[in-house]
Formats: structure tokens, C-alpha cells, sequence
């Protein structure tokens, strides 16, 4: 395992922090089974299957006239062939009430049922309309501008494989199969903890000393985003007691428990000792900038991960760190966050044996940096994403063709 210094304080590369996290984190078995209308973007638990062939029966592909290709075997340009028509169907009709009958012809629109006896549609365009008959001039073979029964799904075949994304294209599918509900599995319960008494919630009056909350509600919003079930859970004392009791609940609630602040080393720092004492510490400390007090755990087959209190440290870290995690629990594909080439307008320093994370503003193709401080939620909400910055380079200067990654 590859460990930096910083400060004297051993640190985990960020690479090794990810995939310890990674193979920490078990795919979700639980499952539910939900209206097809709450199904977006779930993760279907089961193969889906066809009940019946689809289409249920052979289907105009065009509109036309349904006819019977012997009938038009002998039409030529010099001698057309005429048909009566007999009727006519329209999408979702029955063609059950209509038989055609010889040298006689059925009106048929697009997707409409084809009517027994028809084995080819001829296209309007194709044909010359003389009161109650037509004139064909060219034969058409059996089955042309036909969708036969089956031609899309038969009936057993699997058209949806458990795993798959329910895409609005899936969606759409699984309501062609007739499938009003469907099996999916079910979305991680990430407990949500801020600690420390300096924290109040918004909403109440700030005490001399308080800051109000603002890494629940940010962190609450990226689980939702990334296939979580955000559970924001009572503010924690920055105290054992009460720290351990936050921890105790939050597991027995919850699939993943996200701290925010008690990480740091200090007199008051007791989750690393908390989490340390009730389960298997992953990482104290990484080498990244912002963020470096981040702290995992494994307690009770749950995992921990204790993220600074600052709040663009919090979510930065989160970025990076949770929302690859969290997809591999919620079985959602891995994350590709989109990024745009840009210019930096500005030299920017970074710290030796730190991998940067450095929030941006995009002003056209030039990219000026928004990060001011920790402390400062600003730093990301006037972002449009960040430049990763690997831990050996301290120096970019301004005019340095950059790849941002973009806040989604």
C-alpha cells in the first residue's frame, strides 16, 4: 500500500482509498417490486419475459390496401388489376370482422391488424382509386409491407435482463410486454450524519458559536442523484456517547452511514478511536487536497465513511470518493462524469504529494478558478466542475490546456 507524507501524517493514495472503498461495497440484494410509473432508472432485479409474441398478430407496415398476392400476380403497367374495396381498418381495430375476400381489397393504415385472407398491403401511392375499386399495376409478393406476428419479441424470450437500467427506452418496453410492475432492486438507505454541537439545522435560531447545517442536505441531494435512498438522520454531540449512538442507529437502519466532521486529528476527534474499536478502519487520511482527514470503516458488514466537515471538503470528497461507491451498491452503471477541454486564465500552485481537486468556473473555453476555502460552500456552487491535478505536479500556468470535469 502506497503511503504519502504530508505534514509528518502518513497518508493513502487516493487510488488506493477508491479501491479499498470498492471492494468494501457489495452490490444491494434487496428487492422491491414497484409501479412501472416509479421505475425510472431502477435496476430491474429479474429477467423480464415475454408473455405473448409481440406484435400479437400480423400488422400493416404502411398505409395502403390489404390484399392477396395471387389476385395481383398477372398486374401490369398495361393492364392494371382491379380490386373492390370492401372495408377498411384503422389501428386497434378487430380484424376479425373483416375477411377478405378474393380479388377484393381492405383500406389499412399503418399498424393496423391485418384482416384474415390478406397476405400483402399495397401502398396508397401504388395504386390508382376509381370509386369503390382500385387499379394495381405490379404484382407484390407474400408478405410484403407486412410486420408478421412475433417479428419482434416471441413469446418466453427474455427482453429485459436483470441488471439492466431502466431507461426510458426500457420503461417503454417493459409497458409494450404489458407489465404494469416490475422487480427491482432496492436503493441503498444512506443514514446521513452531521456531528458536533456548532451544528443547527436550518430552520432554527442559531446559538452564539453555530453554523447552520449544510453538508446533510448537500450530501443528501448526491445520494438521490446516484441511486441512494438518503436517510438524514439526527445531528450527532461531538461527544463517544453520543457518536456511538448515532453509529449504532444509523447501522441498524441503513445500508451505508455518511459522517460528516470528527475526522480531523485532534483533542475532540473521536471517530477514528469510535470506528476503530467497533469494526475494521480502512483509511485515516488521504492524500488529496481538499479533504485529506477522510475516514473509512467496515462496522457490522456496513460501510462508514466519516467525510470532512468543511463544506466544500465534504462534497468534493464526496464526488470523488462516494458516488463511485454508492453506484456499485445500487448496481447503477460506474460512473463516467462528462468533461470539456478548457484553458486555464490563471497559474495555479498545488501541494506536493497531494492529488489536487480543484474547483472551476467555466467563462466560455477559459477555466478560472472558484475554490476560495474549505470553509466556503461557494467554492462549488459557483463551480462548473473540477481539474484533477496529480499529486506530483505543484505548477500549471495560466494558458495550460485543462480537462474539466463537470459537477452533474
Amino acid at each position: 500500500m502506497t503511503y504519502y507524507y504530508f505534514g509528518g501524517k502518513p497518508l493513502i493514495a487516493f487510488e488506493e482509498a477508491l479501491r479499498l472503498l470498492l471492494e468494501s461495497a457489495h452490490p444491494i440484494v434487496r428487492t422491491e417490486t414497484v409501479p412501472l410509473e416509479r421505475a425510472s432508472r431502477r435496476i430491474v432485479a429479474e429477467d423480464v419475459r415475454a408473455l405473448q409474441d409481440i406484435p400479437s398478430h400480423p400488422r400493416s407496415a404502411m398505409d395502403g390496401y390489404a390484399v392477396r398476392s395471387q389476385d395481383i400476380q398477372d398486374a401490369a403497367p398495361n393492364k392494371p388489376v382491379p380490386l373492390i374495396v370492401q372495408g377498411a381498418l384503422f389501428a386497434g381495430a378487430d380484424p376479425s370482422v373483416i375477411r377478405l375476400e378474393p380479388n377484393k381489397a381492405v383500406r389499412i393504415a399503418t399498424g393496423a391488424p391485418l384482416p384474415d385472407g390478406a397476405d400483402t398491403v399495397i401502398p396508397f401511392e401504388e395504386v390508382v382509386v376509381e370509386d369503390h375499386r382500385i387499379l394495381v399495376s405490379k404484382p407484390l409478393p407474400v408478405g410484403k409491407n407486412i410486420t408478421e406476428k412475433g417479428a419482434d419479441v416471441t413469446a418466453g424470450s427474455v427482453v429485459l435482463r436483470g441488471g439492466a437500467d431502466l431507461s426510458p427506452a426500457r420503461l417503454a418496453v417493459a409497458a409494450g410486454l404489458g407489465r404494469d410492475r416490475l422487480q427491482v432492486y432496492a436503493k441503498p438507505r444512506v443514514a446521513i450524519v452531521s456531528s458536533g454541537e456548532e451544528i443547527q439545522r436550518p430552520g432554527e435560531p442559531l446559538r452564539p458559536g453555530q453554523v447552520y447545517d449544510m453538508n446533510s442536505f448537500s450530501l443528501m441531494g448526491l445520494v438521490a442523484n446516484h441511486g441512494g435512498d438518503p436517510v438524514l438522520m439526527p445531528n450527532a454531540p461531538d461527544t463517544e456517547e453520543g457518536l456511538t449512538d448515532a453509529l449504532d442507529c444509523s447501522i441498524s437502519e441503513c445500508d451505508v452511514v455518511v459522517f460528516s466532521a470528527g475526522s480531523s486529528v485532534g483533542e475532540r476527534d473521536l471517530m477514528p478511536k469510535i470506528l476503530s474499536r467497533r469494526g475494521e478502519v480502512l483509511f485515516h487520511g488521504v492524500a488529496i487536497r481538499p479533504g485529506r482527514p477522510t475516514l473509512a470503516a467496515v462496522v457490522n458488514d456496513r460501510l462508514v465513511i466519516n467525510l470532512p466537515g468543511f463544506p466544500t471538503s465534504c462534497l468534493m470528497v464526496a464526488y470523488v470518493l462516494l458516488v463511485p461507491v454508492l453506484r456499485k451498491i445500487a448496481r447503477l452503471p460506474q460512473w463516467q462524469p462528462r468533461s470539456v477541454p478548457a484553458i486555464l486564465d490563471q497559474d495555479v500552485t498545488s501541494p506536493n504529494g497531494l492529488r489536487q481537486f480543484l474547483s472551476v468556473r467555466l467563462i466560455g473555453e477559459r477555466a478560472t478558478v472558484a475554490y476560495k476555502e474549505s470553509t466556503t460552500i461557494t467554492s462549488l456552487t459557483e463551480a462548473d466542475g473540477y481539474i484533477d491535478i496529480p499529486a506530483a505536479t505543484t505548477f500549471l500556468p495560466a494558458g495550460e490546456p485543462v480537462s474539466v470535469i463537470l459537477f452533474d
